[in-house]
């Protein structure tokens, strides 16, 4: 099921006009500031990673992050949990540093998943068992964003797209319904990737997939198939970037600390 799409005005240096043939599909319905300010009760969470100012910096490709991601709500935030690099073979180079990418959780809604978890959490080790990502994965429960923040000046919609549509499509076509990754990659056909270009993927409370480009929400797709299978593509048994999972995994874990302290 797709909400209607409205015209949306994304900031001239990140969209160009729509292509004669672009369907009128999903999408916006209001801007929001996405990125609030911190809040100190959930620092342990990030102990783990670099500080640069207020933010935190992906080592790998230099990118910040923001400490928090605001985008159902304006209080409680979402926290970041961890980051890493999506490294990709793109025009002939090996090991293209792509994108930066970080998953920010509701912390108080992981707290309580993860107190149900405690058997699967080994602080010892640094990363939970997959139970636990499978968990975070599929719960509505817990508000949770994956932000990506391209690194690589080459990259565009085509090569962006087939890589992660390459990833998510064996898992939809397996599912049966393959319409929602249709309506998903045309949202990024009026995006004009460069360095430094921000995508924010948020899983809302029914499951539904809020997309926003450059702080700006571009489409909401309302299919809890397409937001697990996206989520899964950084936290499955199989992630593109396998240090942004660890990295997330020490903040999950920072965060069942924090719940037993």
């Amino acid at each position: 099921m797709f909400i209607t799409r409205h015209d949306v005005k994304l900031p001239a240096s990140t969209v160009a006009p729509p292509s004669a043939n672009q369907s009128a599909h999903v999408t916006s319905h209001r801007n929001i500031p996405a990125f609030g300010p911190f809040a100190s009760l959930s620092s342990a969470v990030m102990t783990h990673l670099p500080q640069s100012g207020g933010k935190r910096k992906e080592q790998a490709t230099g990118m910040e992050f923001p400490e928090e991601c605001c985008v159902l709500t304006q209080k409680d935030c979402p926290v970041l949990t961890g980051f890493g690099v999506r490294n990709k073979k793109l025009m002939g180079l090996k090991n293209v540093k792509v994108y930066a990418v970080g998953l920010y959780v509701d912390p108080k809604a992981a707290k309580k998943l993860l107190s149900s978890k405690q058997a699967d959490i080994s602080a010892v080790q640094g990363i939970p068992e997959q139970a636990v990502f499978d968990d975070l994965v599929t719960s509505n429960d817990v508000e949770k964003s994956l932000r990506m923040v391209i690194s690589f000046g080459g990259v565009n919609k085509k090569n962006f797209w087939a890589a992660l549509e390459e990833r998510m499509e064996p898992a939809m076509k397996q599912a049966g319904d393959v319409a929602p990754l249709q309506e998903f990659g045309a949202l990024f056909d009026g995006v004009k990737f460069r360095k430094g270009l921000q995508l924010n993927f948020t899983s809302s409370k029914d499951g539904a997939l809020i997309t926003q480009v450059d702080d700006q929400e571009v489409g909401i797709i309302k299919s809890s198939l397409l937001t697990r299978t996206l989520f899964d593509v950084y936290l499955g048994q199989d992630p593109v970037s396998p240090d942004a999972k660890q990295s997330i995994g020490r903040g999950l874990v920072n965060l069942a600390i924090e719940e037993n302290a």
